[in-house]
């Protein structure tokens, strides 16, 4: 749940650093098809770029904090006479991801009762043919739109002078497949309702497709003076769904501007190749990395250290060097499983703690010397002094471990063990 929680934020975050890119140096530019690709290819890098998993490895020194591994967490339960009650089981995490997962919910069903309604409308309404183009011809209270390649007319414009305008902006929507856009949109603000940059990549989208629209009438000869009329007599309309391109979507004053600003020149379109550094700062929110003070990491986390045991990581501590992840790794005699396992049968939950039904986990430090033996044991973070007492206690009495190899080499290697305390 923490993985999705913090793959959102990384999600909305890259979402956020794109579009801001797109309106500092792009919204008013005229190279209306590479914006168009810049726009689609920041969505599905917004949630492809979280995914990539990198990691910077520094060496640690006596200014820096202990680089741990984590095992995984030791269990140890004890019947208690007062049992929990459910909403104690129940963390904030899993409300989080609760109310998100209702509200994506409740945005699909939305999206697929619009889907539906523009489907019959399609359905129940008479076709005709313009140009090899089929039409969909409805009564005055639905509006122009064109959507999965069906360009749908209001029967009141079919025989007015904008009818030609009409379905030259709409077929421009058709023949670029817009609707891909459009539902690669659909789907992000789906799964990032909660982010508001979600919401402006499809007014962005959206424009742009219009203003694609309004450049493709315009190639044709079309008088602009007379689109931009064809334009104000449609205004009163009003959007039939947002997975549709309708021909009166956001009539604006920068829309009409658009028509008659002089092209961009190429030299202005280097100024997408802001996404490179944009990608770039999007990568190191997945960077892995230590600092001093540095908390105690999750489980998670460690399995990526664990797995690249091959680099080498140190501190000097007392003009020894301490050993974090090295070529050969100390073992417990028997392996992970049998350290576990000794630590649960070794390990007596205090009176007090369970007289008081206390729980918790205790993060406890050590270091396994070049002859295997257990020392500096400590508590780096800890819940309450018994429970802490007993963990250390079990920790400072562990058995001969096989020492670890750096280059053939037997080395003092650093680890940190997270006891955890629950009564059942």
């Amino acid at each position: 749940m923490n993985d999705l929680y913090i793959y959102l934020l990384k999600s909305s975050a890259a979402l956020a650093l794109f579009y801001g890119i797109y309106h500092l140096f792009l919204q008013d530019e005229k190279f209306y098809r590479a914006i168009r690709l810049y726009l689609a290819s920041s969505l599905l890098m917004a949630f492809i770029l979280p995914l990539i998993k990198m990691k910077y490895e520094v060496a640690a020194s006596a200014s820096n904090s202990n680089i741990v591994i984590l095992l995984n967490s030791i269990n140890l339960k004890a019947e208690a006479s007062n049992a929990t009650s459910l909403l104690d089981d129940i963390s904030l995490t899993q409300i989080f991801i609760g109310f998100y997962a209702f509200v994506c919910f409740i945005l699909i069903i939305k999206s697929i009762i619009r889907m539906s309604q523009t489907q019959k409308i399609i359905r129940n309404n008479p076709r005709d043919e313009y140009e090899g183009q089929e039409l969909v011809k409805v009564d005055k209270d639905t509006p122009n739109f064109s959507f999965l390649g069906k360009i749908v007319i209001n029967n009141e414009d079919y025989n007015t002078e904008s009818f030609r305008n009409i379905i030259a902006h709409e077929k421009v929507h058709v023949e670029q497949k817009h609707w891909i856009d459009l539902l690669l949109v659909e789907l992000t603000t789906i799964l990032l309702w909660f982010n508001p940059f979600a919401w402006l990549f499809e007014r962005a989208i959206k424009q742009t497709h219009e203003l694609l629209a309004d450049e493709g009438v315009i190639a044709q000869g079309c008088n602009i003076g007379q689109y931009q009329a064809s334009i104000l007599n449609q205004i009163m309309g009003v959007e039939v769904m947002g997975l549709a391109n309708n021909f009166n979507y956001s009539i604006t004053k920068k829309r009409m501007i658009m028509m008659t600003k002089t092209n961009s020149s190429k030299s202005r379109m280097l100024r997408l190749l802001f996404i490179i550094p944009a990608i770039a700062i999007a990568l190191t929110l997945n960077l892995k990395c230590t600092s001093e003070n540095e908390a105690p990491v999750k489980e998670e986390v460690i399995e990526i250290i664990k797995a690249d045991q091959a680099t080498v990581k140190s501190e000097v501590e007392n003009e020894e060097q301490i050993f974090v992840v090295c070529e050969d790794m100390p073992q417990f005699p028997g392996g992970e499983k049998a350290l576990m396992t000794w630590i649960s049968q070794n390990v007596k939950y205090p009176e007090i703690a369970q007289k008081n039904s206390i729980e918790g986990r205790v993060y406890i430090s050590f270091v396994v010397n070049k002859d295997g033996g257990v020392d500096r044991v400590k508590v780096i973070r800890g819940t309450e002094p018994s429970l802490d007492a007993e963990a250390l206690r079990v920790v400072s009495s562990m058995p001969t471990w096989i020492p670890g190899k750096q280059r053939g080499k037997t080395v003092s290697v650093a680890y940190t063990i997270p006891i955890n305390f629950a009564l059942k």
